[in-house]
């Protein structure tokens, strides 16, 4: 059976051992449904992401060319900036001219409006 510390305290000075003299306050219990809940909502759990609607869409964006050379990493700045790696330095370049048509193509995916700049990284 478990006791609030104070009682835990008193009955350990009663019985003569050591009292809990821990600094950690007992927080009360909550139930595993809710906490799951708060997650799935926080995090958006089970919905797709802007980076799973691209990758998905991803040889349509860049061209079957492009697509096998380069991926989408992740979507930064509160969903504004769109990080892809191209390891080819000359695919790369190639990739920074066609920025503008690249982007205009993601903005007309569903949920992919807010994304304003793309960024390359090797």
């Amino acid at each position: 059976m478990h006791f609030p510390r104070e009682t835990s305290n008193l009955i350990a000075n009663l019985r003569g051992i050591p009292e809990d003299r821990g600094r950690s306050r007992e927080c009360a219990a909550f139930a595993l449904g809710n906490i799951i809940e708060v997650l799935e909502e926080r995090y958006k759990l089970g919905q797709e992401k802007i980076e799973d609607t691209i990758a998905r869409h991803w040889k349509d964006l860049v061209g079957e060319h492009a697509a096998h050379r380069s991926c989408p990493l992740k979507v930064h700045g509160g969903g504004a900036i769109l990080i892809i790696q191209i390891p080819n330095p000359v695919l790369r370049s190639e990739m920074g001219f066609k920025k503008a048509a690249i982007l205009d193509r993601i903005r007309h995916l569903p949920g992919c409006s807010t994304i304003q700049q793309i960024s390359f990284c090797a």
